[in-house]
Protein backbone atom coordinates (compact mmCIF):
# COMPACT_ATOMS: atom_id res chain seq x y z
CA UNK A 1 0.00 0.00 0.00
CA UNK A 2 1.48 3.64 -0.87
CA UNK A 3 1.12 6.11 1.55
CA UNK A 4 0.87 9.90 1.02
CA UNK A 5 2.27 12.72 3.66
CA UNK A 6 4.05 11.28 6.53
CA UNK A 7 5.13 12.70 9.67
CA UNK A 8 7.83 11.79 11.56
CA UNK A 9 7.77 10.72 15.26
CA UNK A 10 9.35 10.09 18.09
CA UNK A 11 8.92 6.70 19.76
CA UNK A 12 10.24 4.60 22.54
CA UNK A 13 10.74 1.18 21.94
CA UNK A 14 12.41 -1.82 24.67
CA UNK A 15 15.98 -2.17 23.20
CA UNK A 16 15.51 -6.05 22.69
CA UNK A 17 12.52 -5.06 19.93
CA UNK A 18 14.45 -2.51 18.44
CA UNK A 19 17.60 -5.06 18.25
CA UNK A 20 15.12 -7.83 16.43
CA UNK A 21 13.98 -4.81 14.24
CA UNK A 22 17.42 -3.78 13.25
CA UNK A 23 18.49 -7.51 12.74
CA UNK A 24 15.58 -8.38 10.39
CA UNK A 25 14.76 -4.94 8.25
CA UNK A 26 16.73 -3.07 6.48
CA UNK A 27 17.49 0.52 7.47
CA UNK A 28 15.44 2.02 4.49
CA UNK A 29 12.52 -0.26 5.33
CA UNK A 30 11.57 0.42 8.55
CA UNK A 31 9.66 2.78 8.58
CA UNK A 32 7.44 1.15 6.21
CA UNK A 33 7.64 -2.13 7.81
CA UNK A 34 6.54 -0.18 11.62
CA UNK A 35 3.95 1.22 9.42
CA UNK A 36 2.69 -2.09 8.21
CA UNK A 37 2.46 -3.59 12.06
CA UNK A 38 0.59 -0.65 13.20
CA UNK A 39 -1.61 -0.82 10.30
CA UNK A 40 -2.43 -4.39 11.08
CA UNK A 41 -2.75 -3.97 14.91
CA UNK A 42 -5.30 -0.87 14.41
CA UNK A 43 -7.33 -2.98 12.04
CA UNK A 44 -7.50 -6.08 14.41
CA UNK A 45 -8.72 -3.60 17.33
CA UNK A 46 -11.45 -1.99 14.87
CA UNK A 47 -12.08 -5.59 14.31
CA UNK A 48 -12.36 -6.37 17.70
CA UNK A 49 -14.04 -3.10 18.83
CA UNK A 50 -17.14 -3.84 16.21
CA UNK A 51 -17.43 -7.68 16.82
CA UNK A 52 -17.66 -6.44 20.95
CA UNK A 53 -20.30 -4.03 19.57
CA UNK A 54 -22.36 -6.75 17.94
CA UNK A 55 -22.06 -9.07 21.03
CA UNK A 56 -23.64 -6.51 22.75
CA UNK A 57 -26.29 -5.72 20.53
CA UNK A 58 -27.50 -9.43 20.23
CA UNK A 59 -27.19 -9.60 24.31
CA UNK A 60 -29.82 -6.59 24.31
CA UNK A 61 -31.86 -8.01 21.36
CA UNK A 62 -31.35 -11.29 23.04
CA UNK A 63 -33.37 -9.82 26.15
CA UNK A 64 -36.38 -7.86 24.15
CA UNK A 65 -36.55 -11.05 21.75
CA UNK A 66 -36.86 -13.01 24.74
CA UNK A 67 -39.35 -10.65 26.40
CA UNK A 68 -41.30 -10.66 23.32
CA UNK A 69 -41.68 -14.60 22.77
CA UNK A 70 -43.35 -14.46 26.75
CA UNK A 71 -45.79 -11.88 25.31
CA UNK A 72 -46.60 -13.73 22.51
CA UNK A 73 -46.42 -17.43 23.96
CA UNK A 74 -49.69 -17.12 24.61
CA UNK A 75 -51.63 -16.45 21.93
CA UNK A 76 -49.33 -18.60 19.86
CA UNK A 77 -50.66 -21.15 22.32
CA UNK A 78 -54.05 -20.32 21.35
CA UNK A 79 -53.22 -20.35 17.99
CA UNK A 80 -52.14 -23.81 17.91
CA UNK A 81 -54.86 -25.38 20.19
CA UNK A 82 -57.45 -23.89 17.50
CA UNK A 83 -55.60 -25.21 14.96
CA UNK A 84 -55.33 -28.56 16.58
CA UNK A 85 -59.39 -28.01 17.85
CA UNK A 86 -60.29 -27.76 13.72
CA UNK A 87 -58.18 -30.33 12.40
CA UNK A 88 -59.32 -32.97 15.02
CA UNK A 89 -62.98 -32.25 13.59
CA UNK A 90 -62.04 -32.28 10.01
CA UNK A 91 -60.34 -35.88 11.24
CA UNK A 92 -63.32 -37.09 12.29
CA UNK A 93 -65.66 -36.24 10.01
CA UNK A 94 -63.82 -38.04 7.54
CA UNK A 95 -63.89 -40.65 9.85
CA UNK A 96 -67.36 -40.60 9.98
CA UNK A 97 -68.26 -40.20 6.15
CA UNK A 98 -66.26 -43.50 5.64
CA UNK A 99 -68.56 -45.67 7.67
Amino acid sequence: MAYKNFKRIGISLPDSTLKKLKQLVPERKRSEYITRALEEKLNEEKRKRIQDEMIKGYQTNDKEDANMAEEWFHIEEESYNAINQATDKQEKKKLKSRH
